[in-house]
């Protein structure tokens, strides 16, 4: 970075850092509520007409909603994997401008030796790993967070779609077959019945 930026101008810098963090986090998180609602709403239509059988082309009409809840699903692990990246790199552009205004420095006036730098999670307290192995803590795999929980409910998803797709496909080709009336329930229609012989006297 110029050493001629002002402290005023770093500060201007820093603060288009943080709303770009803010924005990433709440583009990821609206993302993530919107997928999880059309994933969920998906599977929930396409279960609903699976009871309802009857005729075995409404299967292909289901097999058809869990292919999309299929595609979604797997748009939705992808998008917040991007996300997630987007995030991390707002998080450190955000780092380097603390470093630069002194704001990652502990304190020397508390025990904890907490420093003024934004660290609301424990990826963003690792300052050191972020400006001086970035593309290491870039690539990172993620940690049990909330992102790595969601992920591992929209993978969930995905494989039910799937196996709601193999199950709606070989009802389709195995449709129940409707039970035949016993022999004992038939009724004789009236007009075949024979009628009662008269009694010769």
């Amino acid at each position: 970075m110029p050493e001629s930026l002002s402290t005023d101008q770093l500060l201007g810098l820093y603060k288009i850092a943080v709303e770009e963090y803010r924005f990433e986090v709440r583009l990821n998180w609206d993302r993530t509520a919107y997928y999880l609602t059309l994933n969920s709403g998906l599977i929930a239509i396409a279960v609903g007409l699976l009871k309802v059988g009857g005729d075995p082309r409404v299967n292909l009409v289901v097999a058809s909603m869990f292919l999309i809840g299929c595609c979604a699903s797997a748009i939705a692990i992808i998008n917040i994997k991007k996300g997630h990246d987007y995030y991390r790199s707002a998080v450190v552009k955000k780092t380097l401008f603390e470093e630069r205004l002194g704001l990652t420095k502990p304190s020397e006036d508390y025990a904890s030796r907490p420093s003024m730098a934004i660290g609301t999670t424990i990826g963003q307290t690792e300052h050191l790993q972020i400006l001086h192995n970035t593309q290491e803590w870039l690539n990172r795999p993620l940690r049990r967070s909330i992102t790595f929980w969601i992920r591992g409910i929209l993978v969930a998803f995905f494989l039910a779609n799937a196996f709601g797709i193999a199950v709606s496909l070989w009802l389709y080709r195995h449709p129940p077959v409707a039970p035949q009336p016993s022999s004992a329930s038939r009724l004789i229609p009236v007009e075949e019945r024979e009628p009662p012989k008269k009694a010769i006297h």
